[in-house]
């Protein structure tokens, strides 16, 4: 094993209190009771009564100048322990505990240390490759006891694909705005997996159609207007919109496709599962939206009321294009209310998961940990698909 010893590496953090002491106003000195003027003619004495006994009133003490006592909370820390075989050059960041600072971390074969909580994106680079992972630590999701990665360089580019590196990820909602499928939020460990860097498009839908042989009825409406595929008078099928996300297909659909490819290529073309879907589509910093942590717009086919073609907009960290907006993209799981509470993913069930929202949908509906059902025979304008391939 190359590279430098194990070291141990304690990260301090520093929080200065700025608080300014609150101003605590002198109490006024008592003066002496002066005695009453009256303008009125002088009366005569009257007879002396006897006065109830008066107790001697205190002075009171003087003000003492006071300062606030500002408790900051205790830093919470992980233990987090990087495995680092190939020697990469690391650096830390976290805009949840050091804004826009950085942690240098070095190249040694083994790091050991403990991070505020919070959500930390690591950049390695060996020379002039540089990759990026999600180390996420929020306060808000259930972590394992110690989070381990592995780092290592990524294997060659492949056209069409991205890959998604092993090691943790967050899953579910840490906001407190998602729905009750969406929690517990949790750090898992997801293996290393390709996945398509857009929706499969209706050009390469048409052409699993044509080499199918035997097409079902259920795979895609054909009726639907919104669709762009169409069969024609010689029985091939065409679109007049090859740049288009295929819609309308079902999932039974999906999963044909993915068998279709698996035998062309030689490799397993599959759904991906939610929790690679949702690795994905945070990318490394564990965004929000695909784009970042702030809705925008203007980032991503969202609320125009149609479809727009592939790879429109912008990719996220990943380069992965429309994982927020377009076209609802179907995953493998079966839908459970409570998957994220469960250790084990439901194998029956009557709908499938969607993910990724859609061109009508806005704001807390396209968040990356939105999970939406549908039985799987349904055939809906709004969603589609991509695909993902197991590593050689």
């Amino acid at each position: 094993m190359s590279g430098g010893p194990t070291r141990l590496l304690p990260v301090l953090l520093s929080f200065a209190a700025c608080v300014p002491p609150p101003r605590v106003a002198p109490m006024p000195e008592r003066e002496p009771p002066t005695e009453p003027q009256s303008q009125a003619e002088p009366q005569p004495e009257p007879e002396p009564q006897p006065q109830p006994e008066l107790q001697p009133v205190p002075e009171p003490a003087p003000a003492k100048a006071a300062r606030a006592a500002v408790l900051l909370p205790e830093v919470v820390r992980h233990a987090v322990v990087i495995h680092n075989p190939s020697s990469a050059e690391l650096v830390g960041r976290c805009p949840d505990a050091l804004g826009a600072a950085a942690l240098e971390l070095g190249n040694a074969v083994e790091v050991r240390l403990e991070l505020p909580l919070g959500r930390w994106e690591l950049q390695a680079s060996l020379g002039e490759r540089v990759w990026h992972l999600p180390l996420p630590l929020p306060a808000a999701a259930q972590r394992p006891e110690r989070v381990e990665l592995t780092i290592a360089p990524p294997p060659p580019p492949q056209a069409g694909l991205a890959w998604i590196a092993p090691g943790p990820a967050l899953r579910g909602d840490v906001l407190g705005v998602g729905q009750e499928d969406e929690r517990p939020a949790r750090v898992v460990d997801i293996p290393g997996f390709w996945l398509a860097t857009h929706e499969t498009s209706n050009a390469e839908f048409v052409a699993f159609l044509n080499d199918a042989g035997e097409v079902a009825p259920n795979w895609l409406d054909l009726a639907s207007r919104k669709g762009h595929i169409r069969r024609g008078d010689d029985g091939r099928f065409v679109t007049e919109r090859p740049d288009l996300p295929v819609i309308t297909v079902s999932f039974e659909g999906a999963q044909a496709y993915c068998a279709w490819r698996t035998r062309v290529t030689g490799r397993r073309h599959r759904l991906p599962t939610e929790a690679e879907w949702e690795k994905a589509a945070r990318g490394a910093a564990s965004w929000t939206y695909s784009y970042g942590d702030v809705y925008q717009r203007a980032a991503a086919n969202q609320e125009s009321g149609e479809l727009r073609p592939i790879a429109a907009f912008a990719p996220n960290g990943y380069g992965l294009h429309d994982m927020t907006g377009n076209a609802f993209e179907w995953v493998a799981d079966v839908y459970s209310r409570d998957a994220y509470a469960n250790a084990a993913a439901p194998t029956e069930g009557e709908y499938r998961v969607l993910r990724g929202g859609s061109f009508v949908l806005d704001g807390m509906f396209l968040r990356n940990s939105m999970r939406m059902k549908l039985r799987p025979g349904v055939r809906a304008d709004d969603v589609g698909f991509r695909v993902a391939v197991d590593p050689e």
